[in-house]
């Protein structure tokens, strides 16, 4: 992130250039630009069924897991997608 000395003493902040599908950014700024690319594009995020945390597709492994839970109904059984970071973490281990 640049930051130049915009006219009467403000400072304006550059962020990258964002495509959809790219990677999401390390920080606060640099994240919510990219986010707005994302938005734009129509990408969704979805919630990994492991660690709960929302994702967008290119942060998700490709692999499903089933999971259950309880309702006022009984029990319910779903699918759902998890993201590379459960995922390596249940490979190492």
């Amino acid at each position: 992130m640049a930051c130049k000395r915009g006219p009467f003493g403000s400072i304006i902040t550059v962020q990258d250039e964002y495509k959809p599908g790219d990677p999401p950014p390390d920080g606060y700024l640099a994240w919510h630009e990219w986010a707005d690319v994302q938005r734009k594009a129509g990408i969704k995020q979805k919630q990994c069924v492991s660690c709960g945390k929302w994702r967008v597709p290119v942060e998700l492994s490709g692999k499903k897991r089933t999971y259950q839970f309880q309702t006022a109904k009984g029990i319910v059984s779903k699918t759902g997608p998890t993201c590379l970071d459960c995922e390596t973490t249940d490979s190492d281990g």
